[in-house]
């Protein structure tokens, strides 16, 4: 069977430059699961080719990089065809409209799995949520009901496990959410799933789970969001206004 591929936000993503809002094709980077499975369908025979816009409304020649990128990320191909003229193929998949994401759920299931309170969504969560679902084509948020209760120095969580629940619904990145208490609890599950999200913080330390032989992607935390300074804000915010009115009943 022949597979065309699209290749910027199929198989990388390739954000706009600030300056200019034109694409930037130098930052590119690849989405590990896509790779895996070009590579995968290459490997059973399958021919495969790249097809891309790169270049077609400035003129500029990006072969060299683009083949460089391709290289550099161990993607397997037989033909690059720029988007000039479509080539032939059995099937083209793209990110337009539903190509891409109906084709994910076609492939073999690669499950993964990520833990936490996610109390107070913030953008931190959802970059890591996007950054997750690059690995696998299904995401399991494993929710702590309470971590506080088994570790006293965190902090209780301000919004009930049906309300964080609902929130984690809406995410495009999250397919499935699992609800544990007990460390033993997330120690069984984690035994269904083929990949592990654990951020970088964990990487010399201990964790649930550190003796099941699974694969494990370390999520950088390249942020400042953080759920714990948002609650001390609003409890300093709600805190002032108590004070400040309190100071008018006593003029």
């Amino acid at each position: 069977m022949k597979y065309c591929f699209d290749l910027d936000g199929t198989i990388c993503d390739t954000p706009l430059r600030p300056d200019d809002n034109k694409p930037g094709y130098l930052e590119s980077t690849p989405f590990p699961f896509m790779v895996e499975q070009v590579n995968r369908l290459f490997d059973e025979g399958h021919k495969i080719i790249i097809m891309t816009a790169r270049g077609r409304g400035s003129g500029i020649d990006w072969t060299d990089l683009t083949i460089e990128q391709l290289d550099r990320w161990g993607v397997k191909y037989h033909e690059l065809e720029p988007m000039f003229h479509k080539p032939t193929a059995d099937l083209f998949i793209d990110d337009k409209g539903i190509s891409v994401e109906e084709w994910k759920k076609t492939v073999p299931p690669v499950k993964g799995i990520i833990a936490g309170a996610f109390d107070v969504i913030h953008p931190g969560y959802i970059r890591m949520f996007k950054e997750a679902k690059t690995h696998c084509n299904h995401l399991t948020v494993a929710l702590h009901e309470d971590p506080s209760m088994a570790r006293p120095h965190k902090l209780k969580p301000v919004q009930s496990v049906e309300d964080r629940k609902e929130i984690l619904r809406a995410i495009k990145y999250v397919d499935d959410i699992v609800v544990y208490q007990a460390e033993e609890t997330f120690h069984h599950y984690l035994k269904d799933y083929d990949i592990r999200f654990l951020g970088t913080d964990y990487q010399d330390g201990s964790y649930t789970g550190k003796d099941i032989s699974i694969d494990i992607v370390w999520l950088a935390r390249e942020h400042d969001y953080s759920s714990t300074k948002l609650k001390t804000q609003i409890h300093n915010i709600i805190k002032e206004a108590g004070d400040y009115y309190l100071s008018l009943i006593h003029i």
